[in-house]
């Protein structure tokens, strides 16, 4: 596993970086970074995780922009038919705005965009279409062209109402490359495993830890219990398959990692405030489904701690 603290390499002819990727699996690691970030995907569904946020990705194009330092990964479903992602992510140090621009008065949606970022956001709506255009042009455009359309992103963003926040205020990670590294081997072990039962013992001994050392420190590091995170990541993962509605809500719960559907349908309920039933049934009777899927609103976090003991009997 590769330290995830990422380093940006700079043209020395540009102040920033743009970069495509093709493949199956890109940027698919735990990692961060000091640079902002803008990331546009085509054709990569499965599961994102932003500082304390995980979300679906159900869409065939998605954006997200991240801060400085905020850790990101994303998850591919690896059971989608062709299997290929396009990526253009972007580089940028906030510094190439320079100070003195972003204190003009004419720019004071910028200067919220900058502060927004900070929790990561994603793009929805008319502006994802329009940022898709923008994006997928830069690589071919030369090194002025690029800047200027790098502003035209921002300006767009900065301008839009159709975004979300994805991690809470209060999320701020103090991660060593030792902890990333950590990280990322819980993180891999349990998107590859919640579809079957997992102890809390198994998964501190994959960090070799103790029962109770990995639960403070995972705790401490993430700013949720492990038993928080695999909740959201199962839920996470039935909403899309209530979504797809291509199996029954029974055979969704054993799918999931459950044993038993009063255990499923009450944590289902905890997080996404109805019977998964009506949650399948709300979404496809809604105008605009674009938000239907998304995991967990981080408000609703603390609502977890409801069932933490009782989850804490199976493991």
């Amino acid at each position: 596993m590769k330290p995830a603290l990422r380093r940006i390499t700079i043209n020395p002819e540009c102040s920033f970086q743009v970069r495509k990727d093709t493949g199956p699996n890109v940027y698919n690691i735990w990692h961060h970074h000091p640079e902002i970030e803008l990331l546009f995907i085509r054709g990569g569904k499965g599961m994102q995780v932003v500082g304390d946020d995980i979300r679906n990705i159900d869409e065939e194009t998605h954006m997200i922009i991240t801060g400085p330092n905020l850790p990101h990964t994303i998850v591919y479903d690896t059971s989608r038919p062709n299997g290929v992602v396009e990526a253009i992510v972007v580089h940028f140090s906030r510094t190439i705005l320079g100070d003195k621009m972003l204190n003009l008065p004419e720019l004071s949606n910028l200067r919220d965009l900058m502060d927004h970022i900070n929790q990561g956001i994603t793009i929805t709506g008319n502006t994802l279409e329009r940022l898709e255009q923008i994006m997928f042009s830069l690589p071919e455009a030369d090194y002025q062209d690029r800047y200027f359309m790098l502003i035209e992103s921002l300006h767009t963003l900065a301008k839009t109402k159709d975004y979300q926040l994805l991690s809470s205020a209060g999320y701020t990670p103090v991660l060593t490359s030792k902890d990333n590294t950590r990280l990322n081997l819980v993180y891999d072990f349990t998107f590859k495993n919640f579809q079957r039962q997992i102890s809390i013992q198994e998964a501190a001994q994959i960090i070799d830890l103790s029962r109770e050392s990995f639960c403070r420190y995972f705790k401490q590091k993430t700013g949720k219990s492990y038993v928080e995170f695999l909740m959201e990541v199962r839920i996470g993962h039935a909403c899309r398959l209530l979504i797809e509605n291509e199996k029954s809500v029974a055979e969704i719960c054993f799918d999931c990692g459950y044993n038993n559907a009063s255990n499923f349908h009450h944590q289902f309920k905890i997080i996404k405030g109805t019977t998964p039933l009506r949650y399948q049934k709300q979404y496809f009777q809604r105008p605009d489904t674009e938000d239907a899927c998304d995991l967990l609103d981080l408000s609703m976090v603390g609502t977890t701690n409801q069932v933490a003991s009782f989850l804490e009997v199976q493991n």
